[in-house]
């Protein structure tokens, strides 16, 4: 614990002197800009969906935001970096040169080595063409519940090129990708046994590329048709052998009739995931799924209010299990009562999400490597809420939603006795990789949100969230917290040093594991509950301007030095350091 302290307080006269989270190719000193939130209410699935708990590996690197904000209101995840911040209009900054790119360097305790490079081309009113490229690793240690130390290696590295070109009325953009993320199954709910898992400690390693082609309609084209269309593919594979491609094509049109506008949103992807589970097989086997989404609606526009209603057809034709077709309600409302103060807003929709293989692998890296997830069918999601400005320098946004969802999962772990001990009672092991159960459920989320931007010098975005889960079957709801919050603050020290304050606070969580016993029938025999302690988080940087080009930065992550669990048995990294520097050309 000295030699802790001892090093903080050395990391920290370095950055009073000189450090700080730089983004070089964002002008992140300049901090007039006002909040915006008075865009028009898209109430969606996937926000209803983010009710569910996602914990990430921590990245010790902070993408600093421009600080210009938008209300928009969501749980936050449970991982260790800072919430972002969503873009909204400038405040009447005049635009500047941002050059062609910048190179970002860091090291770190924990063996930690971070780059970031981006490349853009010279500004153009026909074509936009982008690199960026970006690797973090760490290869430290971690302390387990139970006091085990064990190897909690990873590393993230991820590639984009992008770019796009005017042709007129009509942009056609192009996105290419490239993700690898590794780690290992380092994980253990109790004190580690003489006897483990056999997939404890092994690696896993998921990659995945996607190319995405489109062709839209330029926004300040005077024509009545609205469109953005094109195809997209995409390939995931796990070290552990399983595959999944796809591919597809979608269309979003909006054509203004005069009085109404007509809205169709269409779409076609195919699935094919080898080596997984498959329902009613006892072999491992290949899925292959097709989804067709049609979603028509119209949608009235009034001096200050806008109305559009629909209906959402889900068909998926699923060769490996069965076939299913949804119809659900797609309605939308925003009034705004007070121009620029006061929106209230609501919406009455539902959907068939689609679980696929890459998601969940990359949502919890721990799952079982042959899962094969059921879809999630939200009958209906009710939303409403009202945001705004209370004054120029705050806003807020303050929602609620329920949602009633069938086939909602859930991670849980397994245990069975150790057959080869002599010991009577056998010990127990547990499987540290991740299996899944369902529930249906009804789902309360309130969510609150409000940000403070006061001139160049200070700005603040406070959220929080509460959940409430009302499941049919399982006692509660597993690794899931009745509530979250976050706040997140850019100031200025002196005129080129910056800094930032991050605070995460993660509610109580419950697990369960079953118990599989060789003398009971196939279900589980037994159940055991585990607490899983608030995860709380607590982060500091800052970043000084050396000159024009060069800006030092330096960071503390978990300044606690906490042992916070992202799933039960798999704690992060404790107190971290980080410096570094960022060069713009």
């Amino acid at each position: 614990m000295r030699q802790i302290y001892c090093s903080l307080s050395v990391f920290l006269l370095i950055v009073a002197f000189s450090a700080v989270s730089a983004v070089a190719q964002k002008d992140t000193t300049k901090l007039n800009q006002s909040v915006e939130v008075m865009k028009a209410y898209r109430p969606s699935i996937s926000n209803a969906n983010k009710v569910n708990l996602m914990p990430v590996i921590d990245d010790t690197t902070r993408f600093t935001p421009e600080f210009k904000y938008s209300i928009e209101s969501y749980p936050v995840k449970n991982g260790f970096t800072a919430s972002p911040i969503g873009a909204a209009d400038v405040n009447g900054l005049p635009s500047r040169d941002l050059g062609l790119g910048y190179l970002k360097l860091g090291v770190g305790t924990y063996s930690t080595l971070y780059g970031d490079f981006f490349l853009n081309l010279p500004k153009s009113k026909i074509v936009i063409f982008g690199l960026h490229l970006r690797h973090l690793s760490s290869d430290g240690t971690v302390t387990l519940r139970e006091d085990n130390v064990v190897d909690a290696p990873y590393s993230q590295n991820n590639a984009a090129v992008f770019g796009s070109v005017n042709l007129g009325s009509t942009i056609l953009s192009a996105d290419l990708s490239y993700n690898r993320d590794a780690m290992r199954y380092y994980g253990y709910p109790v004190a580690l046994p003489a006897n483990l898992p056999t997939q404890y400690g092994s690696k896993q390693a998921y990659q995945n590329g996607n190319i995405k082609v489109a062709l839209k309609s330029d926004e300040e084209s005077e024509s009545d048709l609205k469109f953005n269309g094109g195809f997209n593919m995409g390939y995931f594979d796990a070290k552990t052998g399983q595959k999944q491609s796809s591919g597809g094509f979608f269309g979003n049109f909006d054509y203004n009739f005069g009085s109404i506008n007509g809205i169709l949103d269409i779409s076609y992807d195919h699935y094919k995931t080898d080596s997984i589970n498959i329902e009613n097989q006892l072999l491992a086997g290949t899925k292959t799924e097709g989804w067709v989404k049609i979603a028509p609606s119209v949608r009235l526009d009034g001096a200050n209010w806008s109305l559009r209603g629909g209906i959402n057809f889900v068909a998926v034709q699923d060769k490996s299990y069965k076939n299913v077709t949804k119809l659900y309600p797609d309605f939308e409302f925003n009034f705004k009562p007070i121009e620029g103060i006061l929106t209230l807003y609501a919406g009455f929709k539902g959907d068939l999400k689609n679980n696929r293989y890459g998601d969940i692998a990359y949502e919890n890296y721990w799952t079982d490597p042959k899962h094969n997830v059921h879809n999630t069918d939200y009958t209906y999601v009710i939303s409403g809420g009202l945001k705004g400005k209370i004054t120029r320098e705050i806003s807020y946004n303050i929602g609620l939603k329920y949602s009633q969802v069938k086939d909602l999962y859930f991670y849980v772990q397994n245990s069975f006795d150790d057959l080869s001990s002599s010991t009577v009672p056998a010990p127990v092991i547990y499987n540290n990789a991740f299996d899944l159960t369902y529930d249906n459920a009804g789902i309360f989320n309130l969510s609150t949100e409000f940000s403070y931007v006061s001139g160049k010098d200070l700005s603040v975005v406070l959220k929080g969230n509460y959940y409430n889960y009302n499941l049919e079957s399982l006692p509660f709801a597993p690794q899931k917290p009745k509530f979250d919050m976050t706040a997140s603050a850019g100031f200025r020290i002196i005129d080129r040093l910056t800094g930032f304050a991050d605070f995460e606070v993660i509610g109580k969580r419950r697990a369960i594991t079953y118990h599989y016993s060789p003398l009971s029938s196939s279900a589980a025999s037994e159940t055991k509950e585990f607490s899983i302690d608030p995860s709380i988080q607590l982060n500091l940087g800052a970043t000084y301007d050396l000159t024009g080009k060069f800006k030092l930065f330096g960071r503390v992550d978990n300044l606690l030095n906490r042992q916070n669990e992202q799933w039960l048995g798999y704690a992060s990294q404790g107190l971290r350091l980080m410096a570094g520097v960022t060069c713009t050309f």
